[in-house]
């Protein structure tokens, strides 16, 4: 699986390449941080939206206690009001006495007026003797049979809150908190304190969430939803905890729609049971500020992919755009066209590799050049020597009747007991033998020495006391390898140059010594020598195209540096009337053949 994955990426481009890779180190993680990113900030949305819901609560109790407690007071205060007291122990006798009693006590006149969220104050009591006027309310047989007024007693003096009809026959519900109080003997009251709720509902008023004021048989006392007061939870909701009474935060529908539902106590000293503020939050409007910010962070995010894929595709062009141009230049070379020099700018690796490859190119294109000019030089020695060849075998006769004819004189010559022509016509055949069957192979010094011994003995016989000859091989030296036929021109050289013209005295040395891990042959001769101008016309003549000059030094001079690249050919060294050397200097070898 791998090495298949492995394969596959070898094949694609390098764009592609660099496209994949900053998808995998630049898009993946970014879009994971902003995944990541969008959720936090949702989820931050929605704990900032509870906390604020939360703290509204807090706000919203805070108010509702104050506005409650002058209901708290006054009724507190009604215990020990010894005012009261006396109004309630007393028996009238006459109707004065009741109104003169009222007159006196103003208390909850008092109070209705001071307190703004107080409607009415009234008490209930079981004295036949006081009259009605709305104040002071004595009990009847209906009063006492109401569900209200029987809790209120069985509270045994704690106060009570509800939501009820309006005790006074008013068609309109209202908050009361009703307290039970006990007189002497068997006189006692019911203390009925009605709340404004419309100052409840102006507070809730001010609130943006769903909110209401529900008593503990979940009415719905008041709410900033006016079509809600006086309903019942049962009606808007299904949540089993909502109408259990239970407070905290709990998700269930309401108002058919499933939210966030926040219930909290309004704690009241002396009190059977509380009130509760009620807060619906819906998961929409929860989620409205979550789903902008989700909506802001996938925005983001997109904005982020999109900017990053521009400059990816901005760079990876860049990039490939040099690879792509190295490229062609490589392939244009590797067509054969190394004049192509172009050069990429930058010093970063695509510029480095540009230039090493320039300067390669420049290298095999010089290479190529010192191989054609080699292969050219070489064209031009295997055309000379072909030439040489073609001259030869011109000029020859045929090589068996030749050798048939030399041995027929020299035979005739040895039994007429002229043995001095014997040996010369036997060393003349030799050596034309040797130089008819010679190739391009090496031979040995020794070889090539025996061939120059035959030509000089024959020389020697031509010009008797005139030539004399020395040779001087070192030992050591005698199976090295040299091409055929470089010392014996040299030699014939020195003979029909050098001593020629000498009438007695002439000398030729040939030496053959070892330098290192090179061998040194000298050709000297004592003859007539050469002024320098004249050594300087050879030498020239060397490279010269020329066909009448020197062809033979010029021969040998090219074999030796054609075969032996670490030569430079032949040396020539000259003093007029004191004689003349011929050098060359070539590496030992021992085997191998001659490439010329």
């Amino acid at each position: 699986m791998v090495r298949a994955l492995k394969s596959k990426m070898n094949d694609i481009t390098l764009r592609k390449k660099l496209v994949i890779s900053f998808i995998v180190v630049v898009f993946i993680p970014l879009l994971i941080v902003g995944l990541f990113l969008t959720y936090e900030l949702r989820k931050m949305a929605l704990a900032n939206v509870v906390e604020q819901a939360s703290s509204d609560m807090d706000r919203i109790q805070t108010r509702i206690s104050e506005t409650l407690l002058p209901a708290v007071y006054i009724s507190n205060h009604a215990l020990v009001d010894e005012g009261l007291k006396n109004i309630v122990n007393r028996e009238y006798k006459t109707t004065y006495e009741v109104v003169e009693a009222y007159k006196s006590y103003t208390v909850f006149e008092h109070n209705i007026r001071f307190y703004n969220e107080i409607s009415n104050i009234r008490l209930y009591t079981n004295n036949d003797t006081m009259l009605n006027n709305w104040r002071f309310i004595p009990l009847d047989k209906e009063l006492l049979q109401q569900d209200w007024f029987q809790r209120s007693v069985e509270a045994k003096g704690m106060m009570f809150w509800e939501y009820t009809e309006s005790h006074i026959g008013r068609p309109n519900s209202t908050l009361s908190v009703t307290r039970y109080l006990k007189f002497q003997d068997d006189l006692f009251g019911v203390l009925v304190i009605d709340i404004s709720t419309e100052y409840l509902n102006w507070i809730l008023s001010q609130e943006m969430l769903p909110t209401m004021i529900v008593d503990s048989e979940n009415n719905i006392v008041a709410s900033n939803q006016f079509e809600l007061i006086g309903g019942n939870l049962n009606e808007s909701t299904t949540s089993e905890m909502l109408l259990r009474g239970e407070t905290g935060i709990f998700q269930d529908s309401v108002f058919d729609e499933y939210s966030q539902i926040m219930v909290q106590p309004i704690p009241l000293d002396y009190s059977l049971n509380h009130l509760r503020i009620v807060s619906v939050l819906p998961n929409t409007d929860i989620v409205a500020d979550a789903n902008r910010l989700s909506k802001l962070g996938f925005i983001v995010t997109m904005i982020s992919i999109i900017i990053a894929f521009i400059l990816i595709y901005i760079f990876s062009h860049l990039i490939s755009k040099r690879m792509l141009t190295l490229s062609n230049h490589i392939k244009k070379v590797a067509k054969g066209d190394l004049s192509t020099d172009y050069q990429i700018a930058g010093n970063d690796e695509i510029g480095k590799l540009s230039t090493q490859f320039n300067k390669m190119t420049v290298s095999i294109h010089q290479l190529l050049k010192e191989v054609e000019q080699k292969n050219e030089e070489k064209r031009v020695l295997e055309k000379r020597q072909g030439e040489i060849k073609f001259k030869m075998l011109a000029s020859q006769i045929n090589p068996h009747f030749l050798f048939n004819t030399l041995e027929t004189i020299r035979m005739k010559a040895h039994m007429r007991g002229n043995k001095e022509i014997s040996q010369i016509v036997k060393l003349l055949g030799k050596l034309l033998r040797t130089s008819i069957e010679i190739d391009s192979k090496f031979v040995t010094i020794r070889q090539e020495m025996d061939m120059v011994k035959a030509y000089l003995d024959i020389q020697s016989f031509r010009f008797e006391e005139r030539l004399e000859y020395e040779m001087n091989i070192e030992e050591q030296i005698q199976d090295v390898l040299i091409p055929p036929l470089i010392i014996q021109p040299l030699v014939e050289n020195a003979v029909i140059h050098g001593l020629e013209s000498h009438a007695v005295g002439g000398k030729v040395t040939i030496e053959a010594i070892e330098i290192e891990d090179a061998i040194k042959i000298n050709v000297i001769d004592n003859g007539v020598g050469i002024t320098d101008e004249k050594r300087q016309q050879i030498i020239q003549s060397f490279t010269s195209h020329n066909e009448q000059q020197r062809i033979g030094l010029r021969n040998v001079h090219e074999r030796i540096i054609f075969g032996f690249q670490q030569s430079k050919g032949l040396s020539i060294e000259s003093q007029p009337n004191k004689g003349t050397c011929i050098s060359f200097i070539i590496p030992k070898k021992f085997e191998g053949d001659l490439d010329v």
